[in-house]
């Protein structure tokens, strides 16, 4: 697998005609993200980085790939439909100019949802931590995993899959086992740090460096390679499908126009005004937000249509 310490160097190893669709779609991309956006290789593709991931993209045999994430995908899928899409990643052929307004909506659509996102300051606590950061060093030689940079982090692969990573917080040292959710589990350790988000992966937390046993966590990272080698992984979600419920379901069979307005909304824009609606946590806070949304679905509007531009 090549590597590539910057965005030119990979677009410099590409022939000539490739090289100008590459050349094109970095002038777009630039052209409209914030001027704090950091530019690096992650996953080994261009990344542009601003308080996340905003975007990524690669060369292929046949086809750019562009990955703006799944909720970009999501919101503009009405726009997409000439294009072979998947959860995160738009295909676009090489034999067809670049859409270049839908991509300017698509950054912007990131823009908006990066924008007040505080980005993850991993080495805030390392100084805390370094005992912990030796000891699983020195242990993960004993390994025949791969090392890689993720998420500006070290991650550490079997065949290209995810095993573990760690890192020191403020109250602890954690181990994070990428497809924790299968493994036995014999310590009774393993928690989902963010439930109802993280489904594969689970943490190990110490609070002291003398309770990190090698014989143990070794014994964790072999089932986690073995779980690699059976083939178990959590399958990408396919797109769910949402409906009004409560309050939401209430306000339409009482304003009739506005529900068969809703009706007509594709799918997705539908998905948008449910998961609007359901976020807010007091009915009082539901109830401002369907009249807010009143309009906009009596108009045949999505809720994110803002940033796109038909």
């Amino acid at each position: 697998m090549n590597t590539f310490l910057n965005i030119a160097e990979y677009i410099s190893g590409f022939s000539d005609d490739r090289k100008i669709i590459l050349e094109d779609l970095y002038k777009i991309i630039k052209k409209h993200v914030p001027k704090e956006t950091v530019e690096k290789i992650s996953y080994g593709m261009p990344t542009f980085y601003y308080n996340g991931n905003l975007i990524h993209f690669a060369l292929f045999k046949n086809h750019l790939g562009l990955y703006p994430g799944p909720d970009a995908i999501e919101v503009f899928q009405d726009q997409l439909t000439s294009f072979k899409t998947s959860k995160g990643a738009i295909q676009l052929p090489l034999d067809q100019k670049l859409p270049k307004q839908l991509i300017a909506d698509i950054i912007a659509f990131n823009v908006s949802k990066l924008k007040d996102k505080k980005a993850a300051n991993w080495s805030a606590y390392n100084d805390k931590w370094t005992d912990a950061e030796e000891f699983m060093q020195q242990l993960i030689v004993k390994t025949n995993l791969d090392k890689a940079i993720k998420w500006d982090k070290e991650v550490y692969t079997f065949n290209n899959k995810n095993v573990i990573g760690w890192g020191g917080f403020k109250d602890f040292f954690s181990l994070w086992f990428y497809n924790g959710v299968f493994l036995s589990d014999p310590e009774k350790v393993l928690v989902n740090a963010s439930d109802g988000k993280t489904k594969a992966m689970r943490q190990w937390r110490f609070t002291n460096v003398a309770d990190m046993d090698e014989k143990k966590i070794l014994a964790y990272i072999n089932e986690s390679i073995q779980t690699i080698k059976d083939g178990k992984e959590i399958r990408t979600d396919v797109f769910e499908e949402k409906k009004p419920e409560g309050i939401f379901k209430d306000f339409l069979e009482s304003n009739i126009d506005v529900k068969i307005a809703f009706e007509k909304l594709t799918k997705g824009k539908q998905k948008e005004y449910v998961v609007y609606i359901d976020e807010a946590k007091q009915e009082k806070t539901k109830a401002t937000r369907l009249e807010k949304i009143k309009e906009l679905i009596l108009q045949n509007k999505g809720l994110n249509d803002k940033y796109k531009t038909k």
